[in-house]
């Protein structure tokens, strides 16, 4: 498998053996609303010079990819969306592109039962044309495409590969908008100094294609930001700085692109519960390496079989030996995302 799949480290596949949520890097999130955060995988075939998570085949940081069991996550994701007793949206996103994940459309016909709506971030480059028929046939509701530039050689730059080809990505766009009910919001990052003259010919592309047939807010330009571990290319701009463009290209090319808090409909909703406090003492036992260096994912010893109350916690700055017992003490459960030392 490994020779087959763009990934800069090995493969973990995760299965039912553990627990699907308490992880940035697979499984599920839940920042307590309607929205679920699927991650089935950690993969990227793209190796953007601005990720945040500094994912794709020339990252120099990660020691581990991850890829989750369609029935595992399937199960999962239905577990929790009952829990949340509200209409849920799936939003199928990671530290990597969900459009690599081999059981794309299996997961999201698995979950179209429990969930209103599903959603999915990607480039959409690495899906070919059957497979997006498939995507809207399964149910898929939404893709939030990134494209950052449509000048050919600055997209290929901004990609961090050779491969990619903004071309291929519009004509499949433009299948999937002849062929599928999906509604798109093109998902740009504005990177100062890079890309900001392209903001415009992508706005007038969101016209030509007639995106607000389908959904209210067709362009949504996200804010650069730094990250710890992503790579920076660029100097953050202030958030002043950044309303202030949005405006007045809003202006100049008479299309909304500041929405109101209500525009995604998201909202507050039952958060799964938190298991362990900050300063809490877990007794693990190791089971792999974490998705960066100096990082491990441990499963806590006492467990109840449901991913409801069960975590997997990151463990940093301590040797990775698998199937090690130790014991870690919990220094971050924002989220239910849990880091420990």
């Amino acid at each position: 498998m490994n020779r087959q799949l763009p990934i800069s480290g090995r493969l973990m596949e995760i299965d039912e053996r553990y627990p699907l949520v308490g992880s940035l890097a697979f499984g599920i999130i839940d920042r307590g609303t309607n929205v679920i955060e699927v991650r089935p995988t950690s993969i990227c075939s793209l190796s953007c010079i601005f990720c945040s998570v500094n994912a794709g085949p020339n990252s120099k940081v990660r020691a581990m990819e991850y890829m989750v069991r369609p029935n595992a996550l399937i199960d999962a994701v239905n577990e929790v969306a009952k829990y949340k007793e509200v209409d849920v949206e799936a939003h199928i996103d990671g530290m990597g592109d969900p459009g690599n994940y081999p059981f794309l459309v299996d997961l999201v016909q698995g979950i179209s039962d429990v969930a209103k709506s599903i959603s999915m971030q990607t480039r959409l480059f690495m899906l070919s044309e059957k497979r997006i028929r498939e995507l809207g046939e399964a149910g898929l509701t939404r893709i939030n495409l990134s494209i950052d530039a449509l000048l050919p050689p600055l997209a290929r730059r901004l990609s961090g590969s050779r491969n990619y080809d903004i071309n291929e990505v519009l004509r499949k766009l433009g299948y999937l908008l002849r062929n599928t009910k999906i509604q798109v919001i093109i998902s740009p990052v504005l990177l100062p100094g890079l890309n900001e003259g392209e903001m415009a010919k992508i706005g007038s592309l969101v016209k030509a294609l007639r995106l607000t047939d389908r959904v209210k807010y067709p362009l949504l330009i996200q804010k650069y930001l730094h990250h710890k571990r992503g790579r920076n290319p660029v100097n953050e701009e202030s958030w002043d700085d950044f309303w202030f463009y949005l405006s007045s290209l809003s202006k100049s090319i008479q299309l909304d692109l500041i929405p109101g808090r209500d525009a995604m409909n998201i909202v507050p909703a039952r958060e799964l519960p938190k298991p362990y406090k900050v300063g809490d003492l877990v007794d693990v036992k190791i089971a792999m390496p974490g998705i960066f260096r100096n990082e491990c994912i441990a499963v806590p010893l006492k467990r109840t079989g449901s991913n409801i109350y069960d975590r997997v916690i990151t463990i940093v700055g301590r040797p990775c030996i698998p199937n090690k017992r130790t014991r870690t003490r919990i220094i971050r459960n924002k989220d239910n995302i849990y880091i420990g030392i």
